[in-house]
């Protein structure tokens, strides 16, 4: 296994350390001091803009799984086809272009990056709204990718320099409510302007008039980001931690620092791929499955589901994100990642027992449980992550991590669920079922990646010791 060097060491080559070289930044060099210790100044309000940020990036994205019926019976599309507008699309791009975000991102100013980002975004967005078509439909979800690829390393970058390390299980906790609550926001959000446009209210209304009930539902999340941006552009950007102004590296030193280390990076990523093809499968599909096998209506799926995961997944990443910080202040090096390997085994066992409910209620309930338990796992990723990654190779490795997520993940997610239900499933069901399955298989490998990740770490712990 990879040996880590020590400050004042030299390669077994004889070359001197580089910046790529150096230990991981949870080394005892990079995490004394008060200077490093502390929040940076403006740090929680920096973090609160970014997890609204993420939200309403996830409202843009997840509002279209509520108006998937809808959607398929205006443009003729097939269930296929429109896993392809769920997963494929917005992710093409998106995981692509995050590769040279995330280099920009480890040179310039961020802020500028982000609020230009979320100004293009939020402009793709209304365009998806006036589609007319399939094809068009399609290609503006991909336009929806390139503007959001700007926000995982951007963001990433600043949290980790705004927070030492004993904060960032909190910090990341906080911010990786974004998917979740944004994904209940959206369920809402979709359900209620649904509800509103259905009813006929837009009627006579200009512009709006003109649209239909899903065309609203996704217009009008467009129309949040505007704002936003400008609330970006006036945030205090804090200071690049443990990086000189001329310690800059490559895309191909930052890999050589991955493969240096791959025996906590490789299964880290597969376990974060994993995830995604859970999460992501969950997002594209669940509102309905539930409609099909249940006959509960669109906006009412999503009041419900929406408001359930507006208290469950904040309430899972703050609890779990503060138990990983206070066990990594006692010492437990690997804490993100031991809280996220029990929390997630359990959000597996209760999905698969979603197939035995016939209760709306007890649904609802186990829903909760479910995102609760599973918020976690995305903060062992960040978490880890920022706390083993130098600063100035945060962004690029960032926009590779999301790289791995997105394109073989949450890409992949609905696709995988379609096919399986139409190669292993039959019925009514069978979207429900290939989603269980695959969901409860998938997390059950992620969570044997994250222990190979646990054992490295405190493995690697104890030599640097």
């Amino acid at each position: 296994m990879y040996e880590t060097p020590t400050a004042g060491t030299a390669p077994r080559d004889g070359a001197p350390l580089t910046s790529v070289d150096a230990p991981p930044a949870t080394s005892a060099a990079q995490t004394t001091g008060a200077t490093q210790a502390s929040v940076a100044r403006g740090g929680w309000p920096l973090l609160a803009i970014l997890t609204i940020v993420y939200v309403v990036s996830f409202i843009d994205r997840g509002a279209m799984s509520l108006v998937v019926g809808p959607i398929k019976e205006d443009l003729g599309a097939s269930d296929l086809e429109v896993s392809w507008l769920l997963g494929l699309s917005f992710m093409l791009l998106y995981s692509v272009l995050g590769i040279p975000a995330g280099y920009l991102v480890d040179v310039y100013r961020r802020k500028r990056l982000l609020g230009g980002a979320i100004l293009l975004w939020s402009g793709v967005q209304i365009l998806c709204g006036l589609s007319q078509t399939y094809m068009h439909l399609f290609v503006t979800r991909i336009g929806l990718g390139v503007g959001e690829a700007v926000l995982p390393p951007a963001a990433s970058s600043m949290i980790r320099d705004a927070f030492p390390p004993e904060r960032r299980g909190l910090a990341f906790g906080i911010y990786n409510i974004g998917p979740l609550l944004g994904t209940g926001l959206a369920l809402m959000l979709g359900g209620f302007l649904l509800h509103f446009a259905s009813a006929g209210h837009l009627a006579g209304v200009p512009l709006l008039g003109s649209l239909k009930p899903w065309q609203f539902v996704l217009v009008v999340p467009g129309l949040m980001g505007i704002p936003l941006a400008l609330i970006v552009w006036m945030l205090r950007e804090p200071a690049r931690r443990d990086v000189r102004s001329d310690d800059k590296v490559t895309y191909r030193e930052a890999l050589r620092y991955v493969w240096a280390h791959k025996g906590i990076y490789l299964p880290l990523w597969v376990a974060i791929c994993l995830y995604g093809i859970a999460i992501g499968s969950q997002m594209a599909w669940l509102p309905e499955i539930i409609s099909r096998s249940m006959g509960i209506e669109r906006p009412v799926i999503g009041q419900t589901l929406g408001a359930a995961a507006l208290v469950a997944s904040p309430a899972g990443l703050l609890i779990m994100g503060s138990l990983a910080d206070w066990l990594q202040k006692r010492g437990m090096v690997d804490a993100p990642v031991r809280v996220a390997i029990g929390s997630t085994a359990i959000a597996a066992v209760v999905t698969a027992l979603f197939p035995l409910i016939q209760s709306p209620m007890v649904g609802v309930a186990a829903y909760a449980a479910q995102t609760f338990f599973f918020a976690i796992f995305a903060v062992a990723g960040g978490a880890t992550m920022a706390n083993l990654t130098p600063g100035n190779m945060m962004g690029k490795l960032t926009a590779i991590y999301y790289l791995v997520t997105n394109l073989f993940g949450l890409a992949l997610g609905p696709t995988v669920i379609a096919f399986a239900a139409k190669l292993f499933f039959a019925g009514p069901n069978a979207l429900g079922h290939a989603f269980v399955t695959c969901y409860v298989l998938a997390v059950a490998i992620a969570v044997l990646m994250l222990v190979r990740v646990s054992r490295t770490i405190r493995q690697s712990s104890l030599k640097a010791a």
